[in-house]
């Protein structure tokens, strides 16, 4: 996940208001690598043993988030824009690459 400084609770309740009404774009949202669409939490640690997924400490919730390898852009299985790939269960990038290393890449 994106290193990030500190967000200010503020900023993190408009973000988390914005994208929870509309979840396009939250990909291009660094600040919402750290934030929980479900109950707005901070508290997001990476997921042990699962590569990509990520936990929110305070109601559960995992989401997949991670760099594509293919064109460099952020996948974030949150955004529609990143769809499930029906081969592997990653998601499409918006480039199209689904970031599996099986033949079901889709480039």
């Amino acid at each position: 996940m994106e290193a990030l400084e500190n967000l200010d609770r503020d900023t993190a309740r408009k973000l988390f208001t914005h994208y929870r009404k509309q979840r396009d774009g939250i990909r291009n949202s660094p600040e919402m690598g750290t934030i929980c669409l479900i109950c707005g939490s901070l508290h997001i640690v990476a997921k042990p043993g699962e590569p990509h997924q990520f936990l929110c400490r305070d109601c559960g919730f995992t989401f997949i988030r991670y760099v594509c390898d293919v064109c460099g852009s952020t996948v974030d299985g949150r955004d529609p824009q990143n769809p499930g790939c029906d081969g592997c269960g990653l998601r499409h990038c918006s480039c199209g690459a689904c970031g599996c290393t099986t033949a079901c890449n889709h480039i």
